[in-house]
């Protein structure tokens, strides 16, 4: 048996090739506009749908709310600048330590340059990162360096995968990073000195992305200049180096806007895109002159702006990086569009370059994290419990759009392949819509007393337990490896990609057992039966069930756990239970409403006993 359930049924590639065209049919490119006029009217669309869906499950009016600052000191660093200290509160409970290097001698309005962080631990204290700011403050430039979520200051959330938490939760986790970032250049800003004719903001890696999107949806920023730090869904799609934390692919961007679209949107603004040509962490240039340059320059052409848009491929060092050579392109790019006249080159800063300590700003002992937020949202959504429920059909229509449940029709057949005593095994790979789903059939010796379908997070290879138990009560089992399991497990970053795309893989996984138990209805007499284990396909089965009650006569697991919470309590990690972390379910359901909605179906777990 265990030789027959760990038998290949699909080519070596056919999985990922399946995942890649849906995913491409989901994920369309940028085309040159029609028009001036069309291109604007998209722009406007996009980003108002992008800025709705960062904002999901946010309380109404926070785009709008002014941030709190608190000043912490003030450091004489070196000859024409200052370095103030402050902290502003990015999110209710989330304050942000910052540096802001300021001229010592200012009148008037000066241009002004927001320095968000990359994925670098020492966070605003990086040297490079000094550099470019101490350089931006003796050219006459109001330069504030902002801390990045779980870097330097704000180590305390290094895992950026902990907004799936703030998701599950129905709050769309990507919000809290943008607001960060917003609230950033509203502080830069408000300084009486900040011309807002003249804003810049640059940053590499996830300082790179944090400019890229705060550039697309807030027209403050009147210069973007990204460094190696985005590249559109559809790229990244073929590119392991390149597809990024959660953050950068958010549950339902992309039906909104690709980063092809949101760099098109900077249009007609003065833009400089800087990549690296050997970069050994992500958006090598020869990836991002094709999915990025190129699209963004032809809206930029369309709006008689097309040299305003440059591309610099650095070649020394070559590597993921903001060093001398990507800086001076700045200093270049900063002077040719503001009429200023400074060296392209840095100006010496070596000296007083500060350590983190020296650098650091405090923050309050109980200032908010990711995990914290989800917490308070988890504690909400307890609160909300008590009220009274719709009625079932209204829950499962509620139920079937959180999931984005996929709806297919599983085709094909199985073939016959061995006997073994008793046991007869046949076996094939059933199309499920655009899936194929492999499929073992074992024939208990004599009238099998039903159908037990049986899958596992690990697939059909780790089934033989569970199948075991089901050939002893004398049932007919199919194990098959539903999408994520088995032949069609795919990385965590798939899931993720999948729910950018406005798919989500616990909807898809669902939509497929149904049709698979349609099609053993259909194929085979009698009962049909659901038999699970791991984390995820547990639920999986109570999820169906709870939907098509009428279909099933009965439920056992292996592993199913009492609530959904405990997936925030614990917490869970994204890459071990991605699907679950379906955005919005646990705001919606429970499993005790899925105990409920399940019903009469008798339910039991080898762990836990009888549910039902």
């Amino acid at each position: 048996m265990e030789r027959a359930l760990s038998r290949r049924l699909l080519g070596r590639r056919t999985a990922s090739r399946e995942l890649l065209a849906f995913l491409d049919e989901r994920l369309p490119r940028l085309e040159k506009p029609s028009s001036p006029a069309a291109w604007k009217r998209r722009a406007a669309r996009a980003r108002a749908a992008v800025l709705d869906l960062f904002l999901r499950g946010h309380p109404a009016g926070i785009l709008e709310e002014q941030p709190r600052v608190e000043q912490r000191g003030v450091i004489d660093a070196g000859p024409g600048y200052r370095i103030r200290k402050l902290r502003y509160e990015g999110y209710p409970g989330l304050w942000v330590p910052a540096l802001l290097y300021e001229p010592t001698n200012l009148s008037g309005k000066a241009p002004a340059v927001l320095n968000p962080n990359g994925h670098h631990a020492g966070g605003k204290a990086m040297d490079y990162k000094q550099a470019r700011c101490i350089n931006l403050a003796r050219r006459g430039m109001l330069a504030l360096n902002t801390e990045f979520i779980g870097m330097g200051e704000l180590r305390s959330d290094s895992d950026h995968m902990r907004i799936s938490l703030l998701d599950f939760c129905g709050v769309a986790g990507v919000g809290v990073f943008y607001l960060l970032m917003k609230r950033g250049l509203d502080v830069l800003l408000a300084h009486r000195h900040a011309d807002p004719s003249r804003v810049a903001m640059t940053g590499l890696s996830g300082g790179g992305w944090q400019t890229a999107v705060l550039s697309a949806l807030d027209e403050r920023v009147t210069v973007p200049v990204p460094v190696a730090g985005h590249s559109p869904v559809w790229q990244r799609c073929r590119c392991a180096a390149d597809m990024g934390d959660l953050e950068q692919c958010p549950a339902d961007l992309c039906t909104a806007a690709d980063y092809d679209v949101l760099t098109a949107m900077f249009a007609p603004r003065p833009t400089l895109l800087i990549y690296n040509r050997e970069d050994d962490c992500c958006f090598q240039t020869r990836r991002t002159r094709l999915s990025v340059f190129r699209p963004a320059r032809a809206v930029f052409e369309s709006l008689g702006a097309g040299g305003d848009i440059e591309l610099h491929d650095n070649v020394d060092p070559g590597t993921h990086n903001y060093e001398s050579d990507n800086r001076g392109q700045l200093y270049r790019f900063l002077n040719k569009h503001w009429g200023l006249d400074t060296p392209d080159d840095d100006l010496p800063y070596e000296e007083e370059l500060l350590p983190e300590s020296e650098l650091s700003v405090g923050l309050p002992a109980d200032n908010a994290t990711l995990y914290s937020l989800a917490q308070d949202h988890l504690r909400r959504i307890r609160r909300g419990r008590g009220k009274a429920r719709p009625a079932a059909p209204v829950t499962r229509r509620r139920l079937e759009r959180v999931l984005h449940l996929g709806r297919y029709e599983a085709e094909g057949a199985v073939d016959r392949r061995a006997s073994r005593g008793a046991l007869a095994l046949s076996d094939g790979a059933l199309r499920v819509g655009p899936w194929s789903v492999p499929v073992t059939v074992l024939e208990p010796g004599g009238r099998a007393k039903g159908t037990e379908i049986v899958v596992n997070d690990g697939g059909r290879r780790g089934s033989a337990a569970l199948a075991r138990q089901a050939l002893e009560e004398r049932r007919r089992v199919l194990a098959v490896d539903l999408f994520g399991a088995g032949e069609n497990a795919c990385a965590f970053q798939f899931h993720m990609l999948l729910a950018s795309a406005g798919e989500r893989s616990l909807g898809i996984m669902t939509g497929q057992l149904l049709a698979v138990a349609d099609w053993a209805s259909r194929h085979y007499p009698g009962d049909l039966y659901l038999r699970a284990g791991g984390r995820t396909s547990p639920v999986l089965c109570l999820l169906a069930a709870a939907l098509q009650p009428r279909r099933f006569a009965g439920i056992v697991t292996a592993g199913l756990i009492d609530s959904l919470d405990r997936l925030v309590e614990w917490p869970s990690s994204y890459a071990a239970d991605a699907p679950l972390l379906c955005f919005g379910l646990l705001q919606e359901i429970d499993l005790p409403d899925l105990v409920r909605l399940s019903a009469p179906v008798p339910l039991a777990d080898s762990s836990r006993g009888p549910l039902r």
